[in-house]
C-alpha cells in the first residue's frame, strides 16, 4: 500500500510554486530518495513538462513510481544514478533543478563536480534551488558539517549560479515537517 502524505498532494505543491516551479517545467531533482519533493513537482508541471527523478536508491525510486501510478502522473522519469555525479542530458535542458537536503552526502570535490554538471545542463536564467540542511546550526552532519550558510553560497556562486534568495516555508524532510527554507540561485 503506496501512502501519500498532504504534504506531498498540497502543502509541498504550494511552496514549490513559490519556490519558482511553474507548469511546463523540465525538473531535475537528483538525490531525490522517496519523491516527498518530486511528486508535488510533477503535480505543477504535468503533463507539458518531465520531472527526472534521480537517486541511486532503486527502492526509493520504486517508491516514486508506484505514487506517480496512484496520482495518474505521466511526467515523472526516474534514473538510477549509481553515485554518478555526470549525466545524459543535453547542454541548456532544465528549466529548474533541485539538490534538496542531498549535498551533505557529498564532499567537496564531488559539489564541484556536481555543480559543473548542473551548469552545464541548467538553461540560461534557470533555477537551482537548494534545501541546505545539515550546514553548521542546522543538524550539522557528515561533509556539511562545518560548512556555513553562506560558505555554501559562496561556493555555489563560485561556478557562475547568482543567488537570488531564500524562500522561507514548510518543508519535508526524512518524512517530517519541519520550518525551513530553501536557496534559489539563477544560472548566469
Amino acid at each position: 500500500m503506496i501512502k501519500l502524505s498532504d504534504w506531498e498532494t498540497n502543502m509541498g505543491v504550494d511552496f514549490l510554486k513559490k519556490v519558482g516551479i511553474k507548469k511546463g517545467y523540465n525538473i531535475l531533482d537528483f538525490g531525490c530518495n522517496d519523491g516527498n519533493y518530486t511528486i508535488p513537482a510533477a503535480i505543477i508541471t504535468r503533463e507539458n513538462g518531465s520531472v527526472f527523478a534521480i537517486d541511486e536508491n532503486e527502492h526509493s525510486l520504486r517508491k516514486i513510481a508506484d505514487k506517480a501510478e496512484v496520482l495518474e502522473l505521466n511526467n515523472i522519469k526516474t534514473i538510477n544514478s549509481n553515485g554518478d555525479l555526470s549525466f545524459d542530458f543535453t547542454d541548456n535542458f532544465f528549466d529548474f533543478i533541485m539538490l534538496y537536503d542531498v549535498l551533505h552526502y557529498l564532499n567537496s570535490q564531488q559539489r564541484n563536480i556536481l555543480y559543473k554538471e548542473i551548469y552545464r545542463i541548467l538553461q540560461i536564467e534557470g533555477i537551482l534551488s537548494i534545501y541546505p540542511k545539515h550546514t553548521i546550526g542546522n543538524f550539522p552532519l557528515m561533509e556539511l558539517r562545518n560548512v556555513s550558510v553562506q560558505e555554501l553560497i559562496d561556493e555555489i556562486e563560485n561556478y557562475g549560479f547568482e543567488f537570488k534568495g531564500k524562500i522561507f516555508g514548510e518543508l519535508s524532510h526524512d518524512n517530517y515537517l519541519e520550518e525551513g527554507y530553501i536557496l534559489n540561485f539563477s544560472k548566469m
